[in-house]
């Protein structure tokens, strides 16, 4: 590692800290990482500008360095990486009210996110393939993954009901985040790595899932955020809270990563507990907003 980046940055650190995904390092002042990523070419020329963008605003994101072959990414045994300048304080303390203020550092015109249904669906589909070879020593997942496709297939419903009903040019896109808990890097909303552009209700949907199953969530801070959001996004929160992203994105670390099984039991441990905040959450909104039920849970 140390190498390479003296090769293709022409950077000498004294001591480099290896990591799951490549490794860090301290050099004049700066904190760098050097790391793997799974984005494409476009997408790190894209966040490339996005990133200078906002440094030039003063807005002190992690920025690509370049490097000698006058690329912002270097490619290695068939995998990309790039190396990232830490331009703030590293911190994984957020609140909503961070990252809501996050979301709307940049917004953009056209609204394409790609919809909900056809991700989720894909998605859906490869763990069932997967699942169709698993193999015994996964009890835990064959156990549960029947009720978590049931949720997503709730969701991937609910989501394509507001398509056919909502005016979509009201849900705002913008600058957020992939992930909001401890596999990403530290110093996680300001990590170019960690960006995305989807739906400003995005962040909202992944804070309200992780600190909950961190045992550390607000509801207060859940109900003043809810107020700033139209029908639509509310909704589209709904949809994406439905969705168990947290329980496929652990089994894809269990069978890929060769993750301990047992610590879906985080988790499912809390499947009923979820269910409450589910219904709660559609409480609160329908205050508000007179939206569609969801049947099941209205026979809790």
């Amino acid at each position: 590692m140390k190498e390479t980046i003296n090769y293709y940055y022409n950077i000498y650190p004294s001591k480099i800290v290896e990591i799951n995904n490549g490794c860090y390092f301290y050099f004049n002042d700066f904190k760098y990482y050097f790391v793997e990523t799974s984005k494409s070419i476009e997408e790190i020329e894209f966040l490339v500008k996005v990133t200078n963008s906002l440094y030039k605003r003063n807005i002190f994101v992690d920025t690509f360095i370049i490097n000698k072959n006058k690329t912002f990414y270097v490619a290695l045994n068939d995998k990309i990486y790039v190396l990232l300048r830490v331009n703030s304080l590293e911190n994984d303390k957020y609140s909503l009210k961070d990252l809501i203020y996050f979301n709307n550092l940049l917004i953009l015109k056209n609204n394409n996110v790609v919809p909900y249904d056809v991700l989720w669906g894909k998605k859906i589909d490869v763990f069932e393939s997967e699942m169709a070879d698993l193999n015994i020593d996964y009890p835990l997942i064959q156990e549960s993954f029947d009720y978590y496709v049931g949720l997503a297939e709730n969701a991937i419903s609910y989501y394509v009901d507001i398509k056919e009903t909502e005016n979509m040019n009201d849900a705002k896109v913008s600058l957020g985040h992939k992930r909001l808990n401890k596999y990403v890097l530290s110093g996680l909303i300001n990590n170019a790595i960690n960006f995305t552009f989807d739906y400003e209700i995005r962040d909202t949907a992944l804070y309200i899932e992780t600190k909950f199953f961190d045992g550390t969530l607000d509801l207060e801070e859940v109900v003043e955020t809810l107020k700033k959001f139209n029908r639509v996004n509310l909704r589209l929160l709904f949809s994406r809270l439905l969705y168990p992203v947290y329980y496929f994105d652990q089994v894809k670390l269990i069978l890929e990563e060769e993750v301990d099984e047992k610590t879906l039991m985080k988790f499912i441990s809390k499947s009923r507990d979820y269910e409450i905040l589910l219904f709660d959450v559609f409480n609160m909104i329908n205050k508000k907003y007179n939206i569609p039920k969801v049947e099941w849970l209205e026979n809790m």
